[in-house]
């Protein structure tokens, strides 16, 4: 009897959480409005530290002074390029991402985001379930691209353990084809492709992602000039063929260490490593990368940058 009642108690847990985020969980702009500004803003994993991870300590006034920051920028759009909670089955960790990002939505900014892992953790359906009632402009879809002429960012799920085999293979025909097309699309200049593990990281605590390495890199055309990914809490780049492999963590997840003396991939970034985000600005026909940084003192510093011709 008592295995019964847990079975009913946890069913009744179900359904709390997924009525929670019906109820709660506001949905935000998805159209770019016309005559935006040049540019636009990148960061990603703007998650709280997990309440378990004691040893961790949490940054909520970090991401309260980035959400304001990149507000301020008055981008034309935002990307978030994975771990938005630190808990996605759990709706009050959506209302905790709102609260954090208030300055952004508040002002009407189209917010695009890429799933990472912490948005998958507890129950799949439920975690998917409180990502796209909060991002209803979706339509469901967990690879997806965003135009803003003449640059495409091509948003995509590099949670391979959260995939199928058939979505797996689905989602490498889809970039297959979408970057096929923007080969021959005379209004797409520079591809972005923007996912959550980085393939290449110098971290202590993991290597960069296999499949991304297996799957996305070798569908790679020449018009993508960026790889952009988060997971790791710091700031990594590292130029591969000559494309820009930015790994962008510090939207205000618990601070990463990288490794130091013989990293495994050289890094073309040797400053500071803060919380950051990156503003991306349309300058002719060139795309030019600012990293903007948060200084231990609470000022803002411009850390790192380049530009695709």
């Amino acid at each position: 009897m008592s295995r019964v009642l847990r079975l009913l108690r946890t069913l009744c847990l179900f359904c709390a959480l997924s009525s929670c985020a019906d109820r709660t969980m506001p949905s935000y702009r998805a159209e770019i409005r016309e005559d935006p500004p040049p540019r636009f803003v990148m960061l990603s994993d703007t998650q709280r530290t997990m309440p378990a991870e004691v040893w961790r300590k949490d940054a909520p006034e970090e991401r309260r002074k980035i959400a304001q920051a990149v507000a301020d920028e008055d981008p034309a759009f935002v990307v978030n390029a994975g771990d938005l909670t630190c808990h996605g089955s759990y709706p009050e960790e959506w209302r905790r991402f709102h609260d954090d990002q208030s300055p952004i939505f508040s002002r009407g900014i189209p917010y695009y985001p890429a799933l990472g892992n912490h948005d998958y953790y507890g129950d799949r359906e439920v975690a998917l379930r409180n990502f796209f009632t909060h991002f209803p402009g979706l339509g469901r879809r967990r690879w997806y691209t965003v135009r803003f002429p003449p640059v495409l960012v091509v948003i995509l799920d590099s949670n391979f353990d959260q995939l199928s085999a058939a979505e797996a293979a689905s989602q490498d025909r889809w970039l297959e084809s979408t970057l096929g097309l923007a080969e021959g699309d005379s209004s797409v200049r520079h591809v972005i492709l923007c996912f959550h593990h980085p393939p290449f990281t110098n971290a202590r605590l993991y290597a960069g992602s296999e499949e991304v390495r297996k799957r996305f890199l070798p569908r790679i055309t020449p018009k993508v000039k960026v790889v952009f990914s988060g997971h790791v809490h710091s700031y990594e780049r590292f130029v591969v063929d000559g494309i820009q492999f930015v790994v962008s963590g510090g939207g205000g997840g618990p601070p990463a260490a990288l490794q130091t003396g013989s990293p495994r991939h050289p890094d073309a970034y040797a400053g500071p490593r803060s919380f950051h985000y990156c503003r991306f600005t349309v300058a002719g026909e060139r795309l030019v990368c600012d990293v903007v940084m948060l200084r231990e003192d609470g000022a803002w510093m411009p850390a790192d940058g380049f530009a695709c011709p």
